[in-house]
């Protein structure tokens, strides 16, 4: 019996940062997005933005800070690692085809009643274009850590199963973009998210989704305000 109890600890004591660094990558970034949408009224889109910038380089700092010197594991352990050729190129291939779905889908969504994300792009585009450079970059980063890399990974390692992992990861992303994107918005990043997740799947390089990631960010929050500035209200 001592013994199983002792067994039983060391399970619990092997797996407890792997435990605390989920709860970190999915279970927190919830939790802040829960309040945001509380505080949606009193506070004005930039100073959510630049709340939403700071959280996110906390819990990747913290993130990053356990897997190095509590589970005493590399940073390849979360997948990131020098991208190959191969990779460069399904990543712009990812990139590609990501806007490809965004264009197809808003005819979807606008048929349902619900605002597409060019809404949420209409306000961000009306930031300053230092603080859409920081968004686009550090979306890019810390959101493929927080919710690719590490659980998908981690899940992994803890059920055996890959794509049970990633299905965890792909519902929390995207519930997350519901508070500033509303639920149309949500349903494209929805079929964007998709593509991401496959390509890590298959190729396991985090470094290509963040890329893929940024170029997608890039082009809606700076490229399309400035082709369009004159549209813009």
């Amino acid at each position: 019996m001592q013994e199983h109890e002792k067994n039983n600890r060391i399970r619990v004591s092997r797996h407890l940062p792997t435990v605390v660094g989920l709860f970190i990558a999915l279970v927190l970034p919830t939790l802040i997005a829960l309040i945001r949408g509380f505080l949606h009224r009193p506070l004005t889109d930039a100073t959510r933005v630049i709340l939403s910038l700071i959280n996110s380089w906390i819990w990747v700092v913290i993130l990053v800070m356990l897997v190095l010197f509590w589970e005493h594991l590399p940073l390849s352990s979360i997948a990131i690692r020098k991208m190959s050729v191969k990779d460069l190129g399904w990543s712009l291939l990812g990139f590609l085809t990501g806007v490809l779905m965004f264009a197809i889908t808003t005819p979807l969504v606008k048929s349902l009643n619900l605002s597409p994300t060019g809404s949420g792009i209409l306000r961000l585009a009306k930031m300053p274009i230092y603080l859409r450079v920081v968004v686009v970059f550090t979306a890019g980063i810390t959101e493929e850590i927080l919710f690719r890399g590490y659980p998908i990974e981690r899940l992994n390692a803890l059920t055996g199963r890959l794509w049970l992992g990633a299905a965890i990861a792909y519902v929390v992303f995207v519930l997350l973009h519901i508070p500033f994107w509303g639920i149309g918005g949500a349903i494209q990043i929805g079929f964007w998210s998709a593509i991401v997740t496959l390509l890590y799947v298959w190729r396991r390089n985090l470094p290509a989704c963040m890329l893929m990631h940024v170029l997608n960010d890039a082009f809606a929050f700076i490229v399309l305000p400035m082709l369009f500035a004159q549209h813009l209200p």
